[in-house]
């Protein structure tokens, strides 16, 4: 009997592949711009050492591909928007920055508004937490330097600076959508960051050290990263052996 959980597996499965063969073959050793402000050892890992990492369960990939969708939509509408009033809008637009290596592709650019967007989906727990009464204390600003990589090549690209970046939020769970501003000064902080990547990366892999690799607790879980094992289990592993 068809199992339509697994032909659905399957396809999401091709789908990965090709879209990694499509952006990412040959390419290997760029670091990536969706990976600002996250664990230094799992970049370096990605793409100096270049190891081939666990897979992804059916799970994460359906996640994945519902943040997919949605992008879509967004972008698509945005176009079509575009062509109807005659303004200037970028979608998916690949960046390069060959002095810190860093590669990527971002979401949305308003170019007559000199305004930056990167789509973001999550969900109610998450949302509660960026929205809600009960803010995050300590709010995770990986997003921000991401954004803020894609904003210092655009500026640098086409030496026009930016007014605007903003997360726009859409709740997986309610199909809620929100934006947070995210403060120019990013485009400085992001660089920044990748400059320290790149001289951290000429000693070898970096140490275990909460902040930098991992940059959260919670990357240090085998369905966070797929080089957990190669890594040694992060936070956990170094706790594992202090103990022995």
């Amino acid at each position: 009997m068809l199992k339509v959980e697994d032909i659905y597996a399957a396809y999401l499965q091709k789908l990965n592949e090709e879209n990694q063969t499509k952006r990412y073959e040959g390419k290997e050793h760029w670091f990536h711009a969706s990976s600002s402000g996250m664990c230094m050892r799992k970049i370096y890992y990605n793409s100096v050492e270049q190891v081939e990492g666990s897979g992804i369960d059916n799970n994460t990939m359906r996640l994945f591909r519902l943040g997919d969708l949605v992008h879509g939509d967004i972008q698509d509408a945005l176009m079509l928007h575009a062509k109807k009033k005659k303004v200037d809008i970028l979608i998916e637009k690949e960046i390069k920055m060959k002095d810190i290596n860093v590669r990527g592709f971002f979401d949305i650019c308003i170019v007559d508004d000199d305004a930056m967007y990167d789509i973001k989906t999550c969900n109610s727990f998450k949302w509660k937490f960026l929205f809600g009464r009960t803010k995050d204390p300590e709010p995770a600003e990986n997003y921000a330097l991401q954004l803020g990589t894609y904003a210092y090549w655009y500026q640098n690209k086409y030496d026009i600076k930016l007014k605007k970046l903003a997360l726009l939020y859409y709740n997986k769970d309610t199909s809620l959508m929100r934006e947070v501003n995210v403060p120019i000064s990013f485009i400085d902080k992001a660089y920044s960051y990748w400059e320290d990547v790149n001289e951290r990366f000429k000693i070898g892999v970096p140490k275990v050290e909460l902040g930098i690799a991992p940059a959260y607790e919670w990357e240090c879980n085998v369905k966070y990263c797929q080089f957990y094992d190669h890594c040694g289990g992060g936070l956990k592993g170094i706790s594992k052996w202090r103990k022995k």
